[in-house]
């Protein structure tokens, strides 16, 4: 998970490490538990790059499922964890700063409380509970280990709201929103509705927390108008969910309006041509690529879920829908099938309200400015 430039955790990782050692003169290292396309970018960039096997601080929900989380959190702190810091002394390493980039690994807690480092810590999920994933760790347990921080980062105000108002885990005074970055590339000549139709498209991991099955059932109720628009579905093919979602449309005849991209590292080749972004998620901190349709002139309708409802702003650059609500998506999708001008007018504002919230230089600025208070304490 967290070795790859294909999750979108990691990808805000590397652009932050990268414009943090290039605009901002930082010296930056990378701990991660493996090797991949992160650590193979950041060593052709001359980031210093640890590895150092160790296990997530998250398992998969059940009683038998936690107690074998807990013996990998007891291997990380008798073994792995230690090993490191034989390393950190053997090698006189200094670090004035820790960043944890995830709150499912703990090893940055480690680290700062026996050096005494500086530690701030991005919280870049809602507990992964929405996944079938949930922390090995008690909210007792982090609760202490937070008093220990120097700050954290929420990256939406739904993150925010479920770290410090529900579970109570941050102290309010402590914990700053931050929203994601991305690189807003040149503005450029959008052109719509490529191939005569509409271009609707998901990009994500397909997986039922993606919710693809919802714009399947919109295209099932929208298939008199099928040969007007078509649904792209971008991502990598996971199975069982994606070969249902295949089944599901042969037989409702709709092969038409729906087709199956795959993964595409080119994937702003691919939105360049396509009209309308779909994100239907059941609850995202965040979602990088929400920003990304928006950055490339596309109107977004989301659902009514975690941070999108921030992101998207309804009747404006976008439309908000009820989750799971395919009825109320095929209106919405309707709508923009019938009325194009809709498409240019909302992308339009969806690309400037990109490029003033959301940029990587922003992010990156605000992130430097965090790192400055906290080390001139």
């Amino acid at each position: 998970m967290w070795e790859n430039l294909n999750n979108g955790a990691c990808i805000s990782l590397y652009n932050l490490m990268k414009e943090m050692q290039e605009k901002c003169n930082v010296n930056v290292s990378v701990l991660t538990k493996g090797e991949g396309t992160l650590t193979q970018k950041c060593r052709e960039k001359g980031i210093q790059v640890f590895i150092l096997k160790h296990y997530p601080c998250i398992t998969e929900k059940g009683i038998i499922k936690k107690l074998k989380g807990y013996v990998k959190l007891f291997i990380n702190h008798i073994i792995h964890y230690r090993r490191f810091l034989r390393f950190i002394l053997d090698n006189n390493i200094h670090f004035d700063l820790i960043h944890t980039n995830t709150h499912a690994s703990d090893i940055g807690y480690f680290i700062s409380e026996h050096f005494h480092i500086h530690h701030v810590v991005h919280l870049r999920e809602h507990g992964m509970k929405d996944n079938g994933l949930d922390y090995t760790l008690p909210d007792s347990v982090m609760r202490e280990k937070f008093k220990n921080t120097d700050a954290e980062i929420a990256i939406s105000h739904s993150v925010y709201n479920h770290y410090v108002n529900e579970r109570k885990l941050c102290p309010q005074d402590r914990t700053r929103i931050i929203y994601n970055g991305i690189r807003i590339y040149d503005k450029y000549e959008k052109v719509y509705l490529s191939g005569g139709r509409v271009n609707f498209c998901i990009a994500g991991r397909i997986f039922e927390g993606k919710n693809q099955l919802m714009a399947v059932n919109a295209c099932i109720k929208l298939k008199a108008l099928k040969d007007k628009f078509i649904v792209h579905i971008i991502g990598n093919d996971t199975g069982r969910y994606s070969q249902e979602l295949k089944t599901l449309i042969h037989s409702e005849d709709i092969e038409e309006c729906v087709m199956f991209m795959g993964f595409r590292e080119d994937i702003d080749d691919v939105l360049m041509n396509m009209d309308v972004g779909l994100m239907l998620s059941r609850c995202e901190a965040f979602r990088r690529v929400t920003v990304e349709y928006m950055m490339h002139y596309m109107p977004v309708i989301g659902v009514n879920t975690g941070a999108t409802p921030e992101i998207v702003i309804d009747n404006e650059t976008g439309y908000i829908c009820r989750f799971d609500d395919s009825d109320m998506l095929a209106e919405l999708m309707h709508k923009f099938i019938m009325n194009p001008e809709l498409i240019r007018e909302m992308g339009t504002k969806g690309r400037e309200r990109a490029v003033k919230n959301f940029s990587l230089e922003r992010n990156t600025d605000e992130i430097y400015k965090l790192y400055q208070e906290i080390l001139s304490r």
